[in-house]
């Protein structure tokens, strides 16, 4: 193997037992964290840019170093891909000094994806698929709630697009991320394993060289 990423160390052996009680909790309450200034500046441009090229939008939340939302827009020309990622040191490669990278049919910008995602629901964007590309798994139990399933923030990003593809390389978080999914949504999740022949991030390349199982959720 050419990578050697340690696996997922966590304390947890099965789904969270406070995952049913705590979803629905968020459920029944409204996010109403304000948005930071920082954020409604990038989100205006984005959607500045997104009007003019005026495409059905496939949107990959932390995006990292923004490779995947490349790899995305070659794979995806008819759609505008829009990566987002709170790192400024991961995505300084596309951005430098600038705010927002665009390239024919990608912007990749860093940003707080629990404010973007709110806004670009509130602007109605018109949002075809959600990727969430192996997110931080905060493998602790008493770390659930800064998981996604586990957030506040869940049951609103769930609202964005009717389509969503989540990857990683920790099957546990994939259980409990479709176990809060179809209590919400009541619809049925499917899980896969996956064998990529091409990779569609830097991450998703690391874990499968180090020998990781790579599962895919999608709706």
């Amino acid at each position: 193997m050419m990578n050697n990423s340690s696996l997922v160390v966590s304390n947890q052996t099965t789904i969270h037992d406070d995952l049913k009680q705590i979803v629905t909790k968020h459920l029944r309450t409204n996010f109403k964290k304000p948005y930071r200034d920082f954020s409604k500046q990038i989100f205006e441009e984005l959607d500045q840019y997104q009007k003019v090229i005026n495409k059905p939008i496939i949107l990959d939340s932390g995006c990292g170093t923004g490779e995947s939302s490349i790899n995305l827009a070659a794979l995806n020309p008819e759609h505008l891909i829009i990566g987002i990622d709170k790192s400024a040191d991961r995505l300084k490669k596309f951005l430098g000094n600038k705010s927002v990278y665009h390239q024919k049919n990608v912007l990749i910008a860093r940003g707080d994806v629990i404010d973007i995602w709110r806004m670009a629901k509130q602007a109605s964007w018109k949002i075809d698929k959600h990727y969430l590309l192996y997110p931080n798994p905060w493998p602790k139990k008493d770390q659930f709630k800064k998981r996604w399933h586990g957030h506040p923030i869940f049951p609103e990003m769930l609202n964005l697009c009717k389509a969503i593809e989540l990857r990683t390389n920790w099957q546990i978080y994939l259980e409990e991320f479709k176990q809060a999914l179809e209590i919400i949504t009541k619809n049925k999740a499917s899980i896969e394993f996956i064998e990529p022949s091409s990779f569609i991030s830097p991450f998703e390349k690391k874990y499968y060289e180090s020998g990781h199982g790579l599962h895919k959720l999608h709706i």
